[in-house]
């Protein structure tokens, strides 16, 4: 599996591993279990989203390029972050939240 070396994969490896680091000490405050945990689910739909963008057809209106790649990496990153982060997601972060939160006491 070749892997995608671009500000998109940059962007998700950078939120888990904050996210992985987060949750390596054993003392965490409820806001940066949280925040994990949203971050975990911002990753999982923008993995969702870039599958979904790859069903449509494209139109031939915008050419494919290099920018175009760029800027629709940057919008599945954007929309995937608010919808974990304000949106309430798919739930994913607060069962996980809940779970992290019960085996931390």
């Amino acid at each position: 599996m070749e892997v995608p070396f671009n500000n998109e994969f940059i962007a998700n490896f950078a939120r888990a591993e904050s996210s992985k680091n987060i949750l390596k000490n054993k003392l965490k405050s409820s806001y940066e279990l949280q925040k994990a945990t949203q971050n975990f689910e911002a990753i999982m739909l923008n993995m969702m989203l870039k599958a979904m963008w790859k069903t449509i057809p494209e139109s031939g209106l915008f050419e494919k390029n290099s920018s175009t790649q760029i800027y629709e990496g940057l919008m599945h990153s954007s929309l995937s972050e608010e919808m974990a982060t304000n949106g309430g997601g798919l739930g994913i972060a607060k069962v996980l939240y809940q779970q992290l939160s019960r085996e931390q006491k």
